[in-house]
C-alpha cells in the first residue's frame, strides 16, 4: 500500500469549503488508465474544492499507476491487490477526513459544481444524511472525451415513500450522492460479498436509516461505454452488465428480506401489523419488491402468505389483483420468469388449487399480457411473453372452483 506522507487539498475555483462540511472524494479504480485523467481532470476544477481525492488503485495491471504519479500531491493514491470495487471503498472510508463523503467511479465525469451545490443543499437539511440528485448520460467522442447526453431525471418521492421505491428499483445513482460521513460509518462498510450492486445495497442501507435531501442539479455524466468493467474474478463487458446485474441485484433482494420487518415494506412504515389487512398489504408490497429483483421463490411465498390471510372463500380484492399483476411488470421480474420458466411453473403449482389461488394466477398472466402488449421489446420477447401469459392462463383454469 502506498500513499504520500501530506495530502494538500486543491486548489480553490472561487467557492470556500464550507467548515463542517468539508468533502472527501474517494475514486476506486481498476485498468482505467484511458479515463482516470478525465475523471481526476473534473474533480480537481469544482468550484468548490474538495478537502482531499483519494485514489484506492485496486490492484491495476495497465498504466493507471503512471498516469497518476502526474498529479503528485494533488491526489492520495492508495494500491492494494485486487479485491473488488467494495474492499477499495472501505479502504477509502477508514481513511477519509471529511465531514461528507463522495464516492465518484474512475470513468465519469464530474460537473463543476457539483460539490458545491449538493453542500448548499445539506446545509439546508440538517435533517437529512445524505443529498442525491439527477446525472446526465454520455459517451465517447471521436477525440475519447466524454460527450453529454440526456439527462437522467426521476420523480420525486416523499419522505414516507422514498425506501418503498427504492426497493422497487433503483432510481438515482450513487455518484450523485453527497453523504455524511458520519452516515457511512453508522450503517457499516459495502458489502464485500457483492461484487456488483454493491452501490444499490449501501443506497437502501441508507434510505432506511436516513432522509434524504434531493439537489435538482444534475452531478456528473455517466459515461456509457462496451469497455471491461467489475472487479478482476468477474470481468465483463458492457453487453453484459444488464445480467451481471440482475444476478448480484437479486442477492440485494434476498439481503433486504432476511433483514426488513414485513412492516419496513409499508408506506408509511409500520412497527405493528397485527391486523390481517395491514399484513396483506405489507406483503404486497414485500411480493413486488421480491418480484422487481427476480426473487421468484420469494415472490410467491408472499402470495401464499396472502391467500393464508383470506377469509374462507375469500378472492383477493381488485386493489390487490392489480397490484399483482403491475408486480409482474416491475424490474427483473418478467426476465427471471423467461429464463426459469419450468421452475416458475413448479412454483405456481404450489399456490392453492382454489378459487383465489386461480385468481393470483390470472392476475399473474394479466402482468405477462401487459408486457407482451405494452413494452417496446424485440418481437420474438413480446411473443415468448404472450405464449407465457397465456400458458398460465390456461394453468388457472385448471384448478378447481369457480371463477373469481
Amino acid at each position: 500500500m502506498d500513499a504520500p506522507t501530506t495530502t494538500l487539498p486543491p486548489v480553490s475555483n472561487g467557492r470556500s469549503p464550507i467548515p463542517g462540511l468539508r468533502v472527501s472524494i474517494l475514486v476506486p479504480t481498476f485498468n482505467r488508465a484511458n479515463y482516470i485523467t478525465e475523471c481526476l481532470d473534473s474533480l480537481l476544477a469544482q468550484t468548490m474544492p474538495a478537502l482531499e481525492i483519494i485514489v484506492i488503485d485496486d490492484g491495476s495491471e495497465d498504466g493507471t499507476a503512471e498516469v497518476l504519479k502526474r498529479y503528485g500531491q494533488r491526489i492520495r493514491y492508495i494500491r492494494k491487490d485486487n479485491g473488488g470495487k467494495p474492499t477499495a471503498v472501505n479502504l477509502g472510508l477508514a481513511l477519509a477526513q471529511g465531514e461528507l463523503i463522495w464516492i465518484f467511479d474512475d470513468d465519469d465525469v464530474a460537473l463543476p459544481d457539483a460539490i458545491a451545490n449538493r453542500v448548499e443543499a445539506l446545509q439546508a437539511r440538517p435533517d437529512a444524511g445524505f443529498v442525491y440528485s439527477p446525472h446526465f448520460y454520455g459517451g465517447d467522442g471521436a477525440d475519447g472525451k466524454i460527450q453529454r447526453g440526456r439527462m437522467h431525471q426521476f420523480p420525486t418521492h416523499t419522505p414516507d415513500s422514498f425506501l418503498f421505491e427504492l426497493m422497487k428499483g433503483c432510481f438515482f445513482h450513487l455518484a450523485t450522492a453527497l453523504v455524511r460521513a458520519d452516515a457511512y460509518r453508522a450503517v457499516g462498510g459495502f458489502d464485500t460479498e457483492l461484487l456488483s450492486s454493491e452501490d444499490y445495497d449501501m443506497q437502501l442501507r441508507l434510505a432506511r436509516a436516513y432522509r434524504a435531501a434531493y439537489c435538482p442539479a444534475p452531478s456528473f455524466i455517466f459515461r456509457q461505454h462496451s469497455g471491461p468493467r467489475g472487479a478482476k474474478v468477474i470481468r465483463y463487458g458492457g453487453n453484459q452488465r444488464a445480467k451481471v446485474f440482475r444476478k448480484f441485484d437479486q442477492r440485494v433482494g434476498q439481503k433486504l428480506r432476511a433483514s426488513l420487518p414485513l412492516g419496513d415494506y409499508l408506506v408509511p412504515r409500520q412497527a405493528n401489523i397485527s391486523a390481517p389487512s395491514a399484513q396483506r398489504q405489507a406483503l404486497l408490497a414485500r411480493m413486488t419488491v421480491m418480484a422487481s429483483k427476480g426473487c421468484l421463490p420469494e415472490m410467491v411465498e408472499d402470495l401464499r402468505s396472502l391467500l393464508a390471510l383470506l377469509p374462507p372463500d375469500g378472492l383477493p380484492a381488485p386493489a390487490e389483483r392489480q397490484a399483482i399483476a403491475e408486480a409482474i411488470c416491475t424490474g427483473y421480474a418478467s426476465a427471471a420468469i423467461e429464463d426459469q420458466w419450468e421452475d416458475f411453473k413448479a412454483l405456481l403449482a404450489e399456490l392453492p388449487p382454489s378459487p383465489a389461488g386461480r385468481s393470483v394466477i390470472r392476475s399473474i398472466a394479466t402482468g405477462l399480457f401487459r408486457l407482451a402488449k405494452g413494452y417496446p421489446d424485440p418481437i420474438p420477447v413480446r411473443w415468448l411473453r404472450l405464449k407465457q401469459a397465456g400458458l398460465v392462463a390456461i394453468y388457472s383454469l385448471t384448478l378447481t372452483g369457480s371463477n373469481p
